[in-house]
């Protein structure tokens, strides 16, 4: 059901919100909280019905029920990052444990939040619907600030990747926000283990290949709104804006791994290549753009004195980040 009326300039700047969920209880108290607080919002009360509405119409935000009967809101969650991926999914969970299972397994599957259900408040559900939107849109100035690298030279020839050039601009940029919104920055910065020896093995040609299907695999990894920079060399660095310690630091371990799943072809060679990832996340502490990249580097060093091949958080990662608005959980 959609809700009638003239369209103000203030929804849709705020955003167009899907919500989906089999009980008109809940899907009453969640519409009126959202229209109340200006979002223009429609209204379905099963899986099926919201994907035929996602594939005709455009939504930045979907709250779904997890408990449908023909259309689950996991099935629903998949389809959604399979169909529309720009969508921001947040699920609606009881406290019943097997609900909150399938809320954390949502999580994990690139779902943005969870909120009660039915909901403990109205500004809860206009919250974690404001920071979905809000990321949703910092993804797509992400994505036009990529197209503006490309037009503006300010990628990296061999890689493909954003250049060193881009990063200190980014830098600047982003702690700037984060502090001015008290949002979470989180910063990786990567190795590629014993480079040197396996550059003398393939040869220069072979180096820059191995640099450049390195820096993609990185680039594929990554979530959408998180920016791959060559930094120098072998050494790259992943900017994560509205990130804080545990989502930056699976981030880095997701990248170590895919890196050790995927040997690069190299002429006639299948090589095995490994990465060493130091995370580090803005807190209070750091004056500037440097103090910050200096700790990822330094838990990078750590990371290969430990062995190499893994993540490795700087511990002032830990203490006074600058998140001041954290993300609320139902």
């Amino acid at each position: 059901m959609s809700h009638p009326g003239p369209v103000s300039t203030r929804a849709e700047a705020l955003g167009r919100v899907l919500v989906v969920d089999r009980s008109p209880r809940v899907r009453r108290l969640v519409v009126r909280a959202l229209f109340n607080a200006g979002y223009r919002v429609d209204e379905v009360d099963d899986g099926g019905e919201a994907l035929r509405r996602l594939a005709t119409e455009s939504y930045d935000a979907l709250l779904s029920d997890l408990r449908m009967p023909a259309l689950s809101g996991l099935e629903l969650l998949a389809a959604v990052k399979r169909l529309s991926p720009d969508v921001e999914v947040i699920v609606l969970s009881s406290s019943d444990p097997d609900d909150m299972r399938s809320a954390i397994q949502a999580l994990r599957l690139g779902a943005h939040d969870y909120v009660a259900r039915p909901p403990a408040s109205a500004a809860d559900v206009v919250l974690a619907v404001q920071r979905a939107v809000e990321k949703k849109r910092l993804k797509e100035s992400n994505q036009r600030l990529l197209r503006e690298l490309e037009s503006l030279g300010r990628t990296d020839p061999l890689t493909q990747v954003a250049s060193r050039r881009a990063l200190d601009q980014a830098l600047g940029r982003e702690i700037a926000r984060a502090r001015r919104h008290g949002y979470g920055l989180g910063m990786i910065d990567l190795d590629i283990d014993h480079f040197g020896a396996l550059n003398d093995t393939v040869g220069r040609p072979g180096g820059d290949t191995l640099l450049a299907a390195f820096a993609q695999i990185l680039a594929s990894t990554l979530r959408e709104g998180d920016i791959v920079y060559r930094y120098e060399a072998d050494e790259f660095v992943v900017l994560l804006p509205y990130a804080e310690l545990p989502g930056t630091l699976v981030a880095a371990e997701r990248l170590v791994a895919a890196v050790a799943a995927r040997p690069i072809p190299v002429g006639s060679t299948l090589l095995p290549v490994t990465t060493s990832a130091g995370v580090a996340c803005l807190t209070l502490e750091d004056v500037g753009a440097d103090s910050l990249l200096a700790r990822a580097q330094a838990a990078t060093a750590e990371a290969k004195a430990a062995g190499r091949n893994r993540a490795v958080a700087h511990p002032l990662a830990m203490a006074r980040p600058v998140v001041i608005r954290k993300r609320r959980r139902g």
